[in-house]
């Protein structure tokens, strides 16, 4: 199965299930990837580890975002990059 199908077959789940899905695969997440963990410096896994800490125990302090939010912020994001990228050629 690709990585479109399982996004598409995510998507098709009610939002019951997509919650749960997303506390499933938060909780396993390390053993589903464990071959690219494997590439993260005990350093980046205590950082981690600290921020996750740190998110359950005040997550008041965060900023929650929705959908739309995101996808503003993440396409920005895109786009200095892409500019950087071009500027450095």
């Amino acid at each position: 199965m690709s990585v479109e199908q399982l996004e598409s077959a995510i998507k098709a789940l009610p939002p019951e299930d997509r919650a749960q899905f997303v506390e499933w695969f938060d909780d396993h997440r390390d053993e589903l990837v464990a071959e690219v963990a494997d590439d993260v410096s005990e350093a980046q896994k205590a950082e981690l580890i600290r921020r996750r800490q740190e998110y359950d125990e005040h997550p008041e302090r965060f900023v929650h975002m929705d959908k739309k939010s995101l996808d503003r912020m993440f396409a920005r994001v895109r786009k200095n990059v892409a500019t950087r990228l071009s500027s450095a050629r």
